[in-house]
């Protein structure tokens, strides 16, 4: 079966995947952090940004580092999608499956470090910043499962469409 996917829009949405999967690996833990005064503490949402600004590099808070830590499994995504589709190919052979493999880690990835970060800011205690030095590690065994569970779903509703799946 081939792909329909035009070769002009390929680069786009590698782009659009690694710029996208960078920019958000920074920004979870400031809109998570934003979301959290303005929402549990009632802060309106420049005092919740004036608030994330004061603690930016603040000791204790640090949330520089935490973005940094939290952005490294995001670049690796990046370099890795702009890589893996950028290599598929002329024939361009098993593109949707790549680039279907790459979505779902990409949402996975983002789903779980939003969960945690605000999960972390909602319910703080002793042991809260433990999730932003695990987290990293975390992403990095969840992005890779994630894309082998998006590349199979891939497989599997393209050989469902074409009647070729593989019976036991």
């Amino acid at each position: 079966m081939t792909d329909r996917t035009e070769p002009r829009d390929i680069p786009r949405f590698t782009l659009l995947v690694y710029w996208g999967c960078i920019l958000l690996g920074m920004a979870i833990p400031p809109t998570a952090s934003i979301a959290v005064d303005t929402l549990k503490h009632g802060q309106s949402i420049s005092q919740a940004v004036h608030q994330w600004h004061i603690h930016l590099f603040a000791p204790g808070y640090n949330l520089f580092l935490i973005a940094m830590l939290n952005a490294i499994p995001f670049i690796l995504l990046a370099v890795f999608a702009l890589l893996h589709l950028g290599w598929a190919g002329p024939d361009r052979t098993g593109l949707r499956r790549r680039m279907s493999g790459v979505v779902v880690a990409a949402i996975a990835a983002v789903g779980l470090s939003l969960w945690t970060h605000v999960m972390t800011l909602w319910h703080p205690d002793a042991q809260g910043a433990l999730a932003y030095v695990f987290l990293p590690f975390v992403l990095a065994m969840v992005i890779p499962l994630s894309y082998l569970a998006g590349w199979g779903g891939a497989y599997l509703l393209q050989g469902a469409k074409s009647g070729r799946l593989i019976s036991s």
